[in-house]
């Protein structure tokens, strides 16, 4: 009942729906440069990148129309993301803004409302984004993982670096870095699928965006590709994506490219955007003295929207059984209906397979829509969720719960970060 109440309170717009037209477009890249400060990077990430090419499909992105004009919109591009052997679909939001003189008037609520409609009939089952905090929990969005860097002083890295260098990443690198970057992200959560159609974007389109600028490729002694790197310019050091094969040599070679590069910008403080359990990010903790820093924030920061319970579960069906298998474990045949505000679903639990349907009689757990992000993708432990407010965890199911959402490190590359 609250919540009508403040629905109908809002202004209610002439019209709520994908860009229509040639006026709609430029209304909304107007509202875009409002909203953001650096209007010349952002004409050129939407006008040269997000609205180009294979991914730009005007329905994704939603206005707010009031007297007579754009004042409101949200752009969501289309991705698959990993949760280990299963692809999700999926979609990244942003920019969203809302015209400065529009504001606080119910507008954003009005396209965010009609992006969430969008992305049910069209088969996303989860949206995130990089959220302000105080904002996006009113749509829905929650923390699901944590940003994090290495940083390093240049001149202690040294001796475990080999000969390496960067290069301007062409097409005809595009086959070794996509086996690389397939082979870093095969058992990842959260990781987006590159296929060849996101791959052409990234090349060509995305260079002109924030996702993937200035892409260069990591080469070794023998001139063979071990990984590559985007950000930064010929003038600046600021790496925004990196990905290296998982073995020394290559290790080796990517911190040897990044210390001459450090060099040459007379920079002595390296930093790298690498998860924890990365294979450059092992071998440099391994062999560097080094800092890792991790940021969080409880309302802010990577943020992500559960669209579809039900269909979420069931499309990660195969990754329950895989984990069931592997863990190996004694417990018995259980079934118990895993509850949330926006679903539930029954989960049966045999020897050797786990089937996800309708809920069942018997036990019960309840996770908030405040945790369930997180617990899908590993950031929230079970153990930690079920002391929360509006939890409810059977003691017996814990250790079915830490099987089949074990703790892990969620990661998504800046390429697929909006």
């Amino acid at each position: 009942m609250t919540r009508s109440k403040k629905k109908s309170a809002r202004l209610q717009p002439e019209r709520v729906s994908g860009i229509t037209n040639a006026k709609d477009r430029r209304e909304t890249l107007d509202v875009y440069l409002r909203a953001f400060t650096n209007r010349g990077f952002m004409e050129e990430h939407m006008d040269g990148s997000l609205w180009r090419g294979a991914f730009a499909d005007m329905d994704h992105t939603r206005v707010a129309v009031a007297d007579g004009r754009v004042v409101s919109a949200m752009t969501m591009g289309r991705r698959m993301i990993r949760f280990g052997p299963v692809a999700v679909p999926a979609t990244t939001i942003g920019p969203v803004g809302t015209h400065d003189h529009y504001r606080k008037k119910g507008y954003s609520f009005a396209a965010m409302d009609d992006a969430s409609d969008y992305m049910k009939e069209n088969g996303f089952l989860l949206a995130y984004l990089q959220g302000i905090p105080n904002y996006y929990y009113r749509y829905g969005y929650y923390p699901y993982g944590t940003g994090s860097r290495l940083e390093f002083d240049r001149n202690a890295a040294k001796t475990a670096a080999s000969e390496g260098r960067l290069v301007a990443m062409t097409r005809r690198h595009a086959g070794d870095i996509r086996r690389i970057y397939d082979r870093a992200t095969a058992d990842r959560a959260c990781a987006a699928v590159r296929d060849t159609e996101l791959w052409d974007w990234l090349l060509s389109y995305g260079r002109k965006s924030w996702l993937f600028r200035y892409p260069r490729a990591i080469l070794n002694a023998e001139q063979q590709v071990c990984g590559y790197v985007t950000g930064g310019a010929r003038h600046n050091f600021n790496i925004r994506e990196i990905v290296v094969k998982p073995d020394e040599a290559s290790c080796r070679a990517a911190l040897g490219a990044i210390v001459r590069e450090g060099k040459r910008l007379e920079v002595k403080r390296i930093s790298l955007p690498v998860p924890w359990d990365d294979a450059l990010a092992v071998f440099v903790r391994q062999h560097v003295d080094c800092e890792f820093k991790m940021w969080s924030n409880t309302t802010g920061g990577l943020l992500m929207k559960v669209v579809d319970f039900p269909a979420l579960m069931r499309k990660l069906e195969p990754l329950f059984t895989r984990r069931w298998k592997a863990a190996q474990t004694s417990l018995p045949r259980t079934q118990f209906t895993l509850a949330t505000e926006i679903g539930s679903v029954g989960l049966t639990i045999c020897r050797d397979s786990v089937r996800v349907g309708s809920p069942v009689r018997g036990s019960r757990a309840r996770v908030p829509q405040r945790w369930l992000s997180g617990l899908i993708t590993g950031y929230h432990a079970a153990r930690d969720i079920a002391p929360r407010e509006g939890a409810s965890i059977p003691a017996r199911l814990l250790p079915v719960m830490e099987i089949l959402f074990p703790s892990g490190w969620p990661w998504v590359y800046q390429a697929d970060n909006y």
